[in-house]
């Protein structure tokens, strides 16, 4: 059993051991002992960053953590979510190996860091709903008017946000889809009618530069 680590106290009482508190006591228990981490997964678009930590003692694993930060996600991770998430997948590892207070796994800054990311992904849904709601309104209103200048701006606003523009096309009526599958098949078909003309065209002055041509 390991002996008694310092601890901090969280919302609830519950006591967690810091990732470097957890370091400090492998590294007196094994004078050779290794904490090797790998980087699994970063994904720059999305801004997630994996991390994978074993703790090695006498050449064999003895701990294995994992853990995942988002980019942003909390202020600290606007710049430091790689280093994070290195952090938290050492701190598990150790956890793993029976570095942990009363049978906690997580360690304090998993535990804030959670509470960061959710309190941001409720900011992120809220903001999503305002979005919503003020959306909605604008491109039913924009449809009904027959507005074309102010659909396509509400079409720009929406572009590359599939969630949101799902959500937007649940709100509109039955009218109002079918004015949009109309408009749709309008403008497909003015398309086309403007590519057969700038074929047409494109065919003319071909024959018209091979008559020029001959004519030399």
């Amino acid at each position: 059993m390991m002996e008694q680590m310092d601890t901090v106290k969280v919302a609830g009482g519950a006591d967690y051991a810091m990732v470097v508190t957890r370091i400090h006591k492998f590294v007196e228990h094994y004078k050779n002992g290794q904490i090797i981490t790998e980087l699994v997964k970063y994904d720059d678009l999305t801004g997630e960053a994996i991390f994978k930590a074993n703790i090695i003692v006498d050449g064999i694993i003895r701990g294995t953590g994992h853990a995942m930060e988002v980019r942003g996600a909390s202020n600290i991770n606007k710049t430091s979510h790689v280093e994070c998430a290195e952090t938290s997948a050492v701190g598990r590892a150790l956890a793993m190996m029976g570095y942990m207070p009363k049978g906690q796994i997580a360690s304090y800054e998993e535990v804030e860091n959670a509470k960061l990311q959710q309190s941001k992904i409720e900011e992120h849904e809220k903001m999503f709903e305002t979005t919503l709601a003020l959306l909605s309104t604008t491109f039913q209103n924009a449809i009904d008017d027959d507005d074309e200048e102010g659909i396509l701006e509400c079409l720009k606003d929406m572009h590359g946000n599939q969630a949101l523009r799902q959500a937007v096309n649940k709100t509109l009526s039955n009218e109002q889809s079918q004015y949009l599958t109309e408009r749709q098949a309008k403008l497909s078909e003015a398309s086309k009618i403007k590519s057969e003309e700038k074929l047409a065209l494109n065919k003319k002055l071909a024959k018209d530069f091979a008559e020029k041509q001959k004519a030399k």
